[in-house]
């Protein structure tokens, strides 16, 4: 990253965290700082001494929690929206297939939450996209003991990345199509025939595994249905497929589709 690059990102990081303490500073003066049913408030009942897990949270890691929450929330659910368009439009046949789905699930009525579990075959789609362009292109980890693998040694305090983007590439782990977009290879199987089922890492794995994980799918399910009940898609002529990564994957040079109204 070029030195102008890195002082502008520190700038706006510091920015945000501003903001970030002027609504916590704020919400902590009003006369009901923990009674608002919301992320903000659950923190700040961890943020006094008498925090209900027994350590109190800090006010840097509250708004730490915040921004986790923001950016994770919001910009990976986004961009895992925008690579569904986009294989939808090349695959037309699916947002077929998908319609029929949320016709036979919701009928003539908007989709509603109890609902959402009715879309199987929109979690294929969903599982599908976050194989092939998973938002979240790695997943990190931190020894916290020497652990012994085969012959290597890795030491206590050793900061690990796992590249998701490769394990979800790798023909070794998922045959001879892995480059295909094929959601039926999620019908059956929860790992989508990943022969490892450690292969397949969207929302991470274990006790950090993505907090926001249930969220991402309920938020993804109904835009997509509100998107694909109102429109048919396509690409532009225009569009040039330059995956990125930028802290997460995304489209280089945008995702222009032709989109036309049902």
């Amino acid at each position: 990253m070029c030195p102008g690059k890195t002082l502008e990102a520190k700038k706006l990081g510091k920015e945000i965290d501003a903001i970030l303490l002027t609504i916590v500073r704020a919400r902590k003066s009003s006369n009901d700082r923990c009674g608002q049913k919301d992320l903000l408030g659950l923190l700040l009942q961890e943020n006094g001494v008498d925090g209900r897990l027994g350590k109190m949270l800090t006010t840097r890691e509250l708004v730490d929690e915040c921004k986790t929450f923001f950016f994770g929330g919001h910009e990976t659910t986004a961009l895992a929206l925008s690579w569904t368009l986009l294989l939808l439009a090349r695959h037309p046949e699916w947002q077929n297939h998908l319609r029929e789905e949320i016709r036979g699930v919701t009928g003539d009525k908007e989709i509603d939450f109890t609902k959402l579990a009715g879309l199987k075959k929109m979690g294929w789609v969903m599982n599908e996209v976050l194989r092939l362009y998973s938002p979240a292109p790695n997943v990190q980890r931190q020894a916290r003991e020497d652990i012994q693998v085969d012959d290597l040694v890795i030491p206590n305090g050793t900061n690990m990345w796992i590249d998701v983007v490769a394990m979800h590439h790798d023909p070794k782990l998922w045959g001879d199509d892995v480059n295909e977009f094929k959601p039926e290879r999620f019908k059956d199987d929860l790992y989508g025939g990943c022969k490892h089922k450690m292969g397949f890492l969207p929302f991470g794995f274990g006790g950090r595994m993505c907090i926001g994980r249930n969220l991402t799918m309920m938020e993804y399910k109904i835009v997509l249905t509100l998107v694909l009940t109102r429109f048919s898609f396509s690409i532009s002529p225009s569009y040039s497929h330059s995956p990125a990564i930028v802290l997460s994957l995304r489209p280089s040079n945008g995702l222009p589709l032709i989109v036309t109204p049902l």
